[in-house]
C-alpha cells in the first residue's frame, strides 16, 4: 500500500452506516493508511430525511466533533482530519450555505460537497430507484450537471465527492463527454479538489467515479484529485485503492491530495 489517504469514510452515526467511529479508525491504521478524513453526513432538512436514514442527528458538535477530538487525542500520532459531507439542496441553497457555515465554525475542518437530491429526489437510493422509469436519462444528467457545476463554484466545500454519481446505477448518457468537459473546467476553474471515488467499484456501475474520461480531464487541468472509499463499514477503508492508484498513475496522475484544516493540503505521491 502506498502512503495513501482515504478522504471519505462514514460511521453508523448517519443512520445508514455500520461501525462505531473507534472501529472505523481502527480500520483506519490497519489499513496502513497515512491519514484519513472522517466524513459523515451533516443533518438534513428534516422533509428530505424524515427518518433520519441520510444523516446524522443533533448537535454535531457535541455527537461528532468532541467524539473524534477525543480519538485524535488517545491515537498518538493518528493524521485524522474531522471532515463532514454536506448535500447541495438546489431547492434551497441559503440553507446548503448556513449549514456548511455551521458545521465549520462546529468544528469541521474539512467539508465534501455532494449532489444527492434533484428537486428532493434522492436520485441514488435504491428505494428510489423506480422513479429512474419514468426519468429522461439526458434530462437527469443535464440536471445533475449543472446543480453540480453550481456547488462547485459555489465556494463552499473543499472536495467534490463521487462527482458522476449519477452513474451509479447504469444510466449513461450518449452525451457524457460533453458534461464531463464541462465539470472539469468548472472545477479547474473553481480550485476545487475532486474526489476520485472507489465506490462506484461496488455498485451497479462496476467502475471508479467519476469516469475514466473525466479523472483524465481534470488531471490535465491540474486539478487536485482526492481518493475516497466512501466506507460505510470498517472493511471498506480503503477500499480497493491499490487498483484505484495504477488507474490514476496510467491517466498521468503522480500525486493525491490530502485536505487538511483552513484549505490547506498535503501531496500524497502515486
Amino acid at each position: 500500500m502506498h502512503a495513501l489517504a482515504d478522504c471519505h469514510i462514514h460511521s453508523e452515526l448517519c443512520g445508514h452506516a455500520k461501525g462505531t467511529p473507534d472501529e472505523m479508525v481502527q480500520a483506519i491504521v490497519d489499513a496502513g493508511l497515512f491519514g484519513a478524513v472522517m466524513t459523515e453526513h451533516l443533518p438534513l432538512k428534516p422533509e428530505l430525511d424524515p427518518d433520519g436514514v441520510y444523516s446524522m442527528r443533533g448537535d454535531i458538535d457535541l455527537l461528532y466533533v468532541a467524539e473524534l477530538r477525543d480519538i485524535r487525542f488517545d491515537w498518538d500520532g493518528l493524521n485524522l482530519v474531522i471532515g463532514a459531507e454536506a448535500d447541495w439542496i438546489s431547492t434551497d441553497v441559503a440553507w446548503t450555505h448556513e449549514s456548511v457555515r455551521n458545521a465549520r465554525e462546529k468544528g469541521i475542518e474539512v467539508v465534501l460537497g455532494s449532489v444527492h437530491f434533484l428537486d428532493g429526489w434522492a436520485f441514488d437510493d435504491p428505494a428510489q430507484i423506480e422513479i429512474w422509469e419514468s426519468k429522461v436519462v439526458e434530462e437527469v444528467w443535464d440536471h445533475y450537471f449543472t446543480e453540480w457545476c453550481k456547488a462547485a463554484q459555489s465556494g463552499l466545500f473543499d472536495v467534490m465527492a463521487h462527482p458522476d454519481l449519477v452513474r451509479k446505477f447504469g444510466h449513461v448518457t450518449r452525451n457524457a463527454d460533453e458534461y464531463y468537459d464541462e465539470a472539469s473546467r468548472v472545477a479547474a476553474g473553481a480550485g476545487v479538489l475532486c474526489e476520485v471515488s472507489t465506490a462506484g467499484l461496488r455498485k451497479p456501475v462496476g467502475q471508479l467515479y467519476p469516469d475514466s474520461l473525466m479523472i483524465e480531464l481534470l488531471i490535465q487541468r491540474g486539478v487536485g484529485l482526492t481518493m475516497g472509499s466512501d466506507a460505510h463499514a470498517p472493511e471498506e477503508v480503503a477500499y480497493r485503492f491499490d487498483e484505484c492508484v495504477k488507474v490514476l498513475y496510467g491517466l498521468g496522475a503522480r500525486q493525491v491530495a490530502y485536505p487538511q484544516r483552513e484549505r490547506r493540503v498535503t501531496w500524497l505521491e502515486l
